[in-house]
């Protein structure tokens, strides 16, 4: 864990690599990348250590061939072994290809197409950081 790491830089660090991830989606598939503007913290590994968990929708057009194989094999090309990054890729539980990005400070992404294949979620876990003593781990930020 960085303990320079802000929950605002967290936060940042987040959601700029769920628009990142996003954008391995082809974009003449896409209807709209629909970020979640809030998220929820959530403990680490070490007490009074959180991490930020948000998402990021990838809305495919209508009619779109979504190719998650392609797409999960395009992250882990960018991503594994790249800086702090190691990428593990497989199958959700519906048999759809995935990819989890992880870092070595505890962030985390996974990457798949929803349940009912209308659009690519991206979830978001970012490094650890030291909550601040005036804000609420409960509430969503």
């Amino acid at each position: 864990m960085d303990d320079k790491v802000t929950i605002d830089e967290a936060k940042s660090i987040a959601q700029g690599m769920e628009k990142t991830l996003a954008g391995f989606v082809p974009a003449e598939q896409v209807a709209s990348i629909d970020q979640n503007p809030s998220g929820a913290l959530m403990s680490c590994s070490r007490e009074g250590d959180y991490l930020w968990s948000g998402q990021t929708k990838v809305l495919l057009n209508s009619g779109a061939v979504y190719d998650g194989a392609a797409v999960t094999e395009k992250i882990a090309e960018q991503y594994d072994g790249r800086d702090y990054y190691t990428t593990e890729t497989g199958l959700t539980p519906d048999s759809q290809p995935s990819a989890h990005v992880i870092g070595s400070d505890g962030e985390g992404y996974l990457v798949a197409l929803s349940v009912d294949k209308t659009f690519v979620q991206i979830l978001s876990f970012s490094p650890c950081f030291v909550l601040p003593e005036d804000v609420s781990p409960s509430r969503p930020y």
